[in-house]
This record gives C-alpha cells, sequence and structure tokens, in this order.
C-alpha cells in the first residue's frame, strides 16, 4: 500500500474540497433486523444454494433509477448461499417483513441522541433499490431515526449530522467473476446503523477525525459489533466544477484521507481533460466515434492477449474516439492514466474482467504491429489526435463493451460523471456503479409506522455514556499528553482512572499504567488486584517505587517491599546539569544521566525527585 502527501489546508480550499461521511456500524444485538433469526457469521458449509436475476422497475414517478438500468445491462447470474437454520423466508423475500427488532431500534435512538440529533415520532420504513445482487428482494428496508445533530471535533468545530438509519444489512461477496457473482446470506438483514454527515468537511484530515469522533461515540455505547466486515465507512467528495462521487466501503479510517486526496485529484484533472478536449473543439453534441469488428485484421496477431482471443474464437471490437489522442495516458490519480475510467466501465458494465481489459493505441509501446496500426488507420481513418481502443470477448460483452466506452467518451466532454467507487489497496479508486439517484427511494408498503414515544427516549436518556470527546478535554487539562488524553478517552480503564483520580493517585502515574503499561494489566484479574495496584501507585507517586517495581509485584503475586531509593550520585549529576541548564527538558536531563551512569533508574522516580518537569 502507497501512501501520499498530503497537502496543507489551502490546497484544499483552492479546490473548492467539500467532503461528507456515511458512517455504518452493525449493532451488537442477538437477532437480525426483521426477522427473528440469529445475528451469526457463519464459517460451515451453506445447506443449499438458489440463483437469481435482477430487474429493475419503475419507482413511484414512473421513472427508473439510471444504477438500476446499469446493473440490469450487466446480466448477472447471482447465487446465494443460504443456511436453514440462520436465513429464513423473509431475507428470499418469500414473506413478510417482522415487526422491527425493538433492542435495535433502542440502540439506534441511544446513537442519535449522543449524536444530538432530534429523533422523530414516527419510524416510517422505506425502500432502498439495490440491484446488484447483495440483497435478494431488490431494495434494502431503512428507516430514518434522528435528524439535525452534530458531532463536535477537538478544536470545538462542529460537523453537522443530516440524519441517521436505522437499516438491514446487505449480504457478503464470494466470488464475483464474468458474469457470475456469489453471496453469503448469513450478514443478511443483521441491523445496521448509518451516520449520514453534511458536506461541511474541508480537508482529507478533518475527514479522518470525524470518522473518528462518529465510531468513538458509537463504540462508547458498547452496543455495536467490532472486526471485519462490521464496520464500513463511504465518503462522499466534490470539487469546484466537479460532482459528488462516492467512495463505497472504506475498510479501515486511516486510508480516507489518502483516498479524498486521490479523488479530489482525479476530478481536478479529469476538469483539465474536459477544458483540452473543448480546447479541440469537442463537445457531447459533436464529438465523433466509430464502432468496427477487428477479427479480420487481428487474425495472424502476436499480441498474446488477441491472439488467444481469435484462438477461442472471441470477438474483436474496436472504438475509434476522434480527438482523443493522447489523453488516455494522462494522469488524473498518482500513478493512474485517463485510461482506466474506460476499463472500468468496460470491466463492470461490459463484465469483460481479466486483464488488460482493453488495449488502446495511446500505449507506450503501441501494443499493435506495424501493419495492424496501418490497418486500423485504414478502417478509422484515424490521426495522431485520434485514439482507438479495443476489447475482445464474448460478441455480447464486446458490443456493450464500445458503447459503455462512446458513453464515458461523452461524460468526458462534460467534466466529472457522478459515480460510486470502490477503494483500492494502493488507496486509489475505480469505477463501481453509476451513482444512484433519488428515484430508487420509494415507502415500505409491508411495514406499518412505529411510534417512538417520549417514555422510551427519557429511558435511553438517562443511560447516555459521555461523549469520549469530553473525557479527553477532561484529561488534556489535567496535563496528560495528547496522545494519552486520546486512548484514555476510548478506553475500558477509563472509569478506572477516574476511581484513581478521587484516590489522590496523580493523573500522570495513572494515566502511564493505563496507556503505556497496559500490557501488565492483561494477564492479571485486575479487579481482584485493584487496591494492590492502588497502594504501589501511590508509592510511585511519592517516588518510592517505580513501575519496575509494579511489574515484577504483577508477575510475582504482590510481595510488597519497598524500593531502594535512586542512587544519590545520579541525583546529585541531574542537579549539576540542571544548575548548568536552566531551561533544560526533563527528556534531556535523563539522556545526559543515561551517559554519565551504567547503573539502571526509573526516570520516573529520578524527576520526581528533582522536583521538575510535574513528573513527566
Amino acid at each position: 500500500m502507497k501512501k501520499f502527501k498530503l497537502e496543507e489546508k489551502e490546497f484544499y480550499k483552492r479546490l473548492g474540497f467539500k467532503a461528507g461521511l456515511e458512517i455504518h456500524y452493525q449493532l451488537k444485538t442477538d437477532k437480525k433486523l426483521f426477522c427473528r433469526c440469529p445475528a451469526v457469521i457463519r464459517k460451515d458449509e451453506p445447506d443449499t444454494m438458489i440463483l437469481r436475476h435482477m430487474r429493475p422497475t419503475l419507482s413511484e414517478l414512473g421513472e427508473y433509477d439510471g444504477t438500476a438500468l446499469m446493473e440490469f445491462k450487466t446480466k448477472k447470474n447471482v447465487y446465494y448461499q443460504l443456511w436453514r437454520d440462520s436465513v429464513c423466508t423473509y431475507e428470499m423475500d418469500d414473506t413478510p417483513p417482522f415487526e422491527i427488532n425493538k433492542e435495535a431500534l433502542k440502540i439506534a435512538i441511544e446513537i442519535g441522541l449522543l449524536l444530538n440529533c432530534t429523533i422523530v415520532d414516527e419510524l416510517h420504513i422505506t425502500r432502498k433499490q439495490y440491484l446488484d445482487g447483495s440483497i435478494p428482494t431488490g431494495f434494502q428496508r431503512t428507516a430514518i431515526v434522528g435528524v439535525e445533530g452534530f458531532v463536535e471535533l477537538l478544536s470545538g468545530k462542529k460537523i453537522g449530522i443530516s440524519h441517521i438509519c436505522l437499516e438491514e444489512d446487505a449480504c457478503r461477496e464470494v466470488k464475483d467473476e464474468g458474469h457470475n457473482i456469489i453471496f453469503k446470506t448469513d450478514r443478511l438483514s443483521f441491523p445496521l446503523i448509518e451516520v449520514i454527515t453534511k458536506a461541511e468537511i474541508e480537508t482529507p484530515q478533518e475527514a479522518k477525525e470525524v470518522a473518528l469522533r462518529i465510531g468513538n461515540i458509537l463504540r462508547a455505547t458498547g452496543k455495536v459489533r467490532r472486526g471485519i466486515g462490521s464496520v464500513r465507512q463511504d465518503v462522499n467528495l466534490s470539487i469546484e466544477g466537479g460532482v459528488r462521487n462516492e467512495i463505497k466501503g472504506v475498510p479501515k479510517i486511516s486510508y480516507i484521507p489518502y483516498l479524498l486526496h486521490c479523488e479530489a485529484l482525479r476530478q481536478h484533472n479529469l476538469l483539465k481533460i474536459r477544458d483540452e478536449l473543448r480546447a479541440r473543439g469537442i463537445t457531447k453534441e459533436n464529438l465523433k466515434t466509430k464502432i468496427k469488428n477487428l477479427n479480420e485484421i487481428f487474425q495472424k496477431t502476436q499480441n498474446p492477449y488477441l491472439k488467444k482471443a481469435i484462438e477461442e474464437g472471441k470477438d474483436i471490437r474496436g472504438i475509434c474516439l476522434y480527438g482523443f489522442g493522447g489523453l488516455l495516458l494522462k494522469e488524473i490519480e498518482p500513478g493512474v492514466g485517463f485510461e482506466r475510467e474506460f476499463k472500468g466501465r468496460v470491466r463492470v458494465i461490459a463484465c469483460i474482467d481479466k486483464p488488460p481489459i482493453l488495449l488502446h493505441t495511446d500505449e507506450e509501446p503501441i501494443p499493435f504491429s506495424e501493419s495492424e496500426v496501418e490497418s486500423l488507420r485504414y478502417i478509422f481513418n484515424f490521426k495522431k489526435t485520434d485514439v482507438v481502443l479495443i476489447v475482445f470477448g464474448e460478441e455480447e460483452d464486446t458490443k456493450t463493451a464500445v458503447e459503455e466506452i462512446k458513453i464515458r467518451a461523452e461524460e468526458a466532454t462534460q467534466g466529472v460523471p457522478a459515480e460510486t467507487r470502490q477503494a483500492l489497496p494502493d488507496l486509489t479508486t475505480d469505477f463501481e456503479r453509476i451513482l444512484p439517484g433519488p428515484d430508487r427511494m420509494y415507502p415500505d408498503t409491508d411495514s406499518p409506522p412505529t411510534n417512538i414515544s417520549s417514555e422510551l427516549l427519557n429511558e435511553i436518556k438517562k443511560k447516555l455514556p459521555q461523549n469520549p470527546l469530553y473525557l479527553e478535554k477532561k484529561y488534556l487539562k489535567l496535563g496528560l499528553p495528547s496522545d494519552w488524553a486520546y486512548t484514555l478517552s476510548i478506553s475500558n480503564y477509563n472509569k478506572y482512572f477516574e476511581e484513581f483520580l478521587k484516590e489522590k493517585i496523580p493523573p500522570f502515574v495513572a494515566g502511564r499504567l493505563f496507556v503505556v503499561e497496559k500490557t501488565l494489566l492483561e494477564n492479571i484479574d485486575f479487579q481482584k488486584n485493584i487496591n494492590k495496584i492502588k497502594d504501589i501507585l501511590k508509592e510511585i507517586s511519592k517516588g518510592n517505587a517505580s513501575f519496575d517495581f509494579l511489574r515484577k509485584n504483577l508477575m510475582n503475586g504482590f510481595n510488597f517491599k519497598k524500593e531502594n531509593k535512586i542512587d544519590e550520585k545520579i541525583i546529585l549529576k541531574a542537579k549539576e546539569i540542571i544548575k548548568k541548564e536552566k531551561n533544560i527538558k526533563t527528556a534531556k536531563i535523563i539522556a545526559k544521566i543515561k551517559n554519565y551512569s551504567k547503573k539502571k533508574f526509573d526516570p520516573f522516580i529520578l524527576i520526581k525527585k528533582l522536583g521538575v518537569g510535574n513528573g513527566k
């Protein structure tokens, strides 16, 4: 995985960077959302498998959603792996939904309150159309729980929360190859919380903090799942002159800044390509293309991909984009050329997914012989200012492929198309599908409204956990280093830290135990030994013991004996150093003493004895 250098805030401001997040967490419930099947992940073999094909339906306004039409073009065979004891007829759309899981609803309301949302009086279930096969019904049931909230950052800035939804999770993808896709249905209908921010994020770095803050709040409830697949982030971005693009399923928060940086560059460079096309006099209205079957001219080719296609009786088809010459290798993301925009459409929609997906005449070196290039020039009458793209595969797929290339070329004359994109391991992105529109949402006539009473709200409000940000700010005021304050605020040990403070144990001593030395606590019964630990921490704070002493006691069953005092020669040498260098930092004192003496000593005790640096 490569990482790129992020720019300063001013760079993104000049681009008109504007981002929002969609954070998804599975809720920790025993049952699924709309049935009573257990919410468990399966590792055993499925009991059976079924095949389905997805077809688009008209919206309430009598229109088709663009994403649904795109998915229909892929002609996918969708296979579902089923387990008798964790999947039922509801998930297969053979029976109506049960009443919504009340436990999941309570957790969703709690999260909404923690995110300062106004909770709705009545819960209405809607259907969100998905034709990628990830939900057998072809739609996801979802409900808005809270609106108009905010999440606060450490700086005090507040990022708006548009709304939070309680929805059912989709299937797990097992394999997607050609026209066949296989899903596991075990995760299907797990309760899922979706937190959607407003597009108020101004830099990639800020987006990372927003995701962290929201995640910390959700985890503070103790009612969300952790681990691979249970947490997903989608990021939305546009720049000035561009349009909103969504990067789907970012697996790690640390990836968010780099993906947003690359997407901002991609949109910026796509706008440059649009301007270059306009300078060449090319618009959507006057774009010229020509499509031809090319099997005849490649009968004796030495190109390994085309040679194999000929041997297997596959179709070879080309499209000339007049005026696009020299553009396909232009970099749009770090190390990524404009050609990927065309390859992505062919891979997803035409299902031609084996590398190199397509070949073209802009490539260096050109992948065709001189005679083949001459034949292409004759057939297409193309010049250096033009480019020919060639695809190979089943005839039906190649026909779809060249049409999709033409559509993407038309979009290039207008700038940035609205897409959902997938995050790649190198932190760049690739096409996943057309960005869905509002037409894919419609009411669920199978589910009655659910009243959310003031009594239920008040009951949940009484048990709300503290916001980790509040604790972090509190710990910073106590003088803890910023990384300690953050770690403690989200730690399961923070309640013990608070308890130790009440026992007059200094914040730095208690903080060090729970942050730096927390591995000491992993192999002991902490609750059983808490009083002994407190006693030693009190001795440490007086300078009579060290954390090394605490370690030995933890390992040896707490045979409490006072540790020898620090060597007087070391203390005298340290005082001498301080006298010579009045503003010397404590870290430098320790370094100088280590050079002076080979005897082992606890730096913490030394600093306490000297009475400098607040014990830090």
